[in-house]
């Protein structure tokens, strides 16, 4: 075997083993990904939870979860809105399926939406190691809004995870909620 051929197959076995490593230390796993752009008129579009007596909260009965999620408005930058509620908790079914459209509305900021086993408070150097989501997108032009569709599967294990944003500071200062598994 020559040297070339060696370190192809090294290279390979390298990657392949770094993204067992990976999925196996994550508890949600991404199905599907693609950006496209929106209008923003089109993220007002709601989910198919059912927002709790108390009004913090999005309750998912079904295998299937479909969320519009997106920045907070201009004097709340540091959030997210998923059907009209700044960061909710969410509960969902073990197992179940999540389509994620994620956008930012921001006008000057990137962000991004991460899932994983990560609980507050967060620090300022909050990376998106062993979680999944979306890239970290640019802000909002005139005319269109930068997006990821997501179809997500959540943790079959209950327990309590989160959704955050991985640029720095950002989810210390409060671009965060938790995903409750039950």
């Amino acid at each position: 075997m020559d040297k070339i051929t060696y370190l192809t197959l090294f290279c390979a076995a390298v990657f392949a083993t770094q993204g067992m490593a990976q999925t196996s230390t994550t508890p949600f796993n991404v199905l599907k990904s693609s950006k496209t752009s929106v209008k923003e008129s089109d993220l007002n579009r709601k989910s198919n939870g059912k927002v709790t007596a108390d009004g913090k909260a999005l309750q998912f009965s079904g295998p299937s979860v479909r969320l519009v999620v997106h920045t907070g408005p201009d004097d709340d930058m540091m959030s997210y809105r998923i059907h009209g509620l700044r960061n909710p908790t969410l509960y969902v079914k073990p197992g179940a399926t999540m389509e994620v459209t994620f956008g930012n509305t921001d006008g000057d900021m990137f962000h991004n939406i991460r899932f994983g086993a990560n609980q507050p408070p967060f620090a300022a150097g909050t990376t998106d190691a062993g979680t999944v989501g979306s890239d970290s997108l640019p802000h909002k032009t005139e005319k269109s809004v930068f997006a990821q569709k997501l179809t997500i599967k959540a943790p079959t294990q209950p327990g309590t995870y989160s959704y955050f944003c991985t640029i720095k500071g950002h989810a210390p200062a409060g671009m965060y909620g938790l995903i409750v598994v039950r």
